[in-house]
């Protein structure tokens, strides 16, 4: 396919209006029926031209098996007022099961990311805007605000929680995690990585933190998508069951990159189609791994 960008064709003259096309539909337009109709086709193939793969799919939430997985500890956080700790490699999916969660569940959903190098001040920031609150002007404000705003029917998902296990001030601000927790009888998620689980057992905190394990669970996520995991992606994007040759490339990204690689290439192999105005078809995708397929050494 080019590599020319992508230039939607511009719409010729004025859209139709509402009006116009209630009459077309109805067969009671007088005017040039054939050459509105026209207008409407290229309109329509303007815009198709500039749509996902499947325009019905939200392609950057696929409910996969694995996701499946992270939502039933989501689910039992929210009902049984647990503290859960999700632990799974990087690119396993974990943060768009918590994005589609929070999707699903907006109104009783808080979930936000880590900040880089967190303090308690720059945490409770973050937690404040999840929660749609200013953040305040003191720690004690915002812990306050916090309390009056979260019920039992909350549920708190803290993405990248593994960046507080490195430092005092993180470990000090997951305590303070714990105490809004035990206070407003909320359900709390915490989401690290492999390494992160280790550290938050056996690192430098491990002591300080034993109270917040002590309230929940672990879910421990597999360390590599499965079958089903890879299949319902490539479905998602309406493509047909790939030959040996292509579904080894795919395994081998899973057992290397879990969703990370396989994901970039198909996202990158559907842009590529809609340039040339073509289905996504598998031919891209190999396109897209063998330019995509570069690693310093």
């Amino acid at each position: 396919p080019s590599s020319a960008p992508f230039r939607p064709h511009a719409w010729p003259g004025k859209p139709a209006s509402s009006k116009t096309i209630g009459l077309l539909l109805e067969g009671r337009y007088q005017y040039n029926v054939k050459g509105m109709l026209k207008k409407l086709k290229e309109q329509q193939q303007r815009l198709d031209g500039q749509l996902p793969a499947d325009a019905a799919a939200d392609l950057s939430h696929i409910p996969t098996p694995m996701m499946a997985q992270a939502w039933a500890a989501f689910d039992a956080s929210k009902s049984a007022h647990l503290v859960n700790i999700i632990a799974g490699k990087s690119q396993i999916g974990k943060t768009t099961a918590a994005e589609a969660y929070k999707l699903r569940y907006p109104d009783t959903t808080i979930y936000m990311r880590m900040p880089t190098r967190p303090t308690m001040a720059s945490v409770l920031a973050e937690l404040c805007s999840a929660a749609g609150l200013p953040k305040g002007r003191t720690t004690a404000e915002a812990v306050m605000r916090l309390r009056d705003r979260l019920t039992a029917a909350h549920l708190i998902i803290v993405d990248e929680a593994h960046l507080c296990l490195g430092r005092r001030q993180g470990a000090d601000a997951l305590d303070m995690l714990r105490e809004l927790y035990d206070r407003c009888g909320c359900g709390l998620v915490l989401i690290v990585t492999d390494t992160g689980a280790r550290e938050f057992v056996r690192g430098q905190f491990a002591g300080q933190l034993a109270q917040l394990e002590r309230r929940g669970e672990w879910e421990l996520l597999p360390p590599e998508p499965c079958t089903a995991d890879v299949q319902v992606i490539w479905r998602a994007y309406e493509l047909p069951e790939p030959d040996k040759e292509t579904l080894n490339a795919i395994y081998a990204m899973a057992r290397s990159s879990c969703f990370g690689q396989y994901v970039h290439r198909l996202k990158w192999a559907a842009v590529q189609a809609r340039r040339a105005g073509q289905p996504l078809s598998w031919q891209f995708f190999l396109q897209a791994t063998h330019a995509m397929n570069r690693r310093p050494q």
